[in-house]
């Protein structure tokens, strides 16, 4: 009798697979956002123990007076060739002045769909999501803003798959050097939620871009490693 596959322990609520979202120029000028400051998109490949079972695309483009960034993430874990989890999520943010305004997630993982939507109303981020209304600060980021290296300030992140305020500390930031392509990149590391179940760490270069990010959560390591 063949065993049946054990499904993957992935908590994607907790995972922040955004931290693989970025390699965006960090907003060093108070919330001042440029369009020279415009970055180029970016592609990240996910691994679980040394195989790679996903992507993490990023693009970026100056409209509706403000930065909108798109990510697409695609996950699919195999065992003896048999799917036995999948994880799909499109998001849509839109920032202006250096801060987050809106945000359309849509997330299918493992057929189970959910649909989050986040707006600006009178000074504060009004969460919608498959568990209610919420509400955050104004200046509160998802979790896949760690293209902001901004970020390391934040208390707290938005859930693009149910919509709740999730909390975070980061800490660190000493200097590290990682490989990106074959070349070794000098970087500063940042600690993820260091006292948590649930954690990790997350590399920036000198210009303040992400280029490399583990993720430790439910027994499982991701590795995010930076293509483009």
């Amino acid at each position: 009798m063949r065993a049946e596959p054990k499904e993957p322990r992935f908590d994607r609520r907790r995972c922040l697979a955004g931290l693989a979202a970025g390699g965006l120029l960090a907003v060093t000028r108070g919330r001042e956002l440029r369009a020279a400051a415009l970055p180029e998109d970016r592609f990240f490949a996910i691994f679980r123990k040394g195989e790679r079972i996903g992507t993490h695309r990023v693009t970026f483009v100056a409209a509706n007076g403000g930065l909108v960034v798109r990510h697409e993430i695609d996950v699919l874990v195999t065992l003896a060739f048999i799917p036995v989890y999948r994880f799909e999520q499109r998001v849509e943010d839109l920032w202006r002045e250096g801060r987050l305004v809106a945000t359309d997630a849509e997330t299918d993982e493992n057929g189970r769909r959910s649909t989050v939507r986040v707006r600006e109303r009178a000074g504060r981020l009004v969460c919608e999501g498959p568990l209610g209304v919420r509400d955050a600060p104004l200046g509160t980021m998802n979790d896949l803003s760690y293209w902001n290296v901004a970020i390391v300030r934040q208390r707290g992140v938005i859930d693009c798959q149910q919509g709740e305020l999730e909390p975070l500390a980061l800490e660190g930031g000493e200097r590290d050097q990682v490989t990106v392509a074959g070349r070794p990149v000098a970087a500063r590391r940042w600690r993820m939620n260091p006292e948590g179940e649930r954690g990790g760490e997350v590399w920036y270069d000198e210009a303040g871009r992400i280029v490399k990010a583990v993720v430790r959560t439910g027994g499982e390591v991701l590795d995010y490693r930076l293509l483009v």
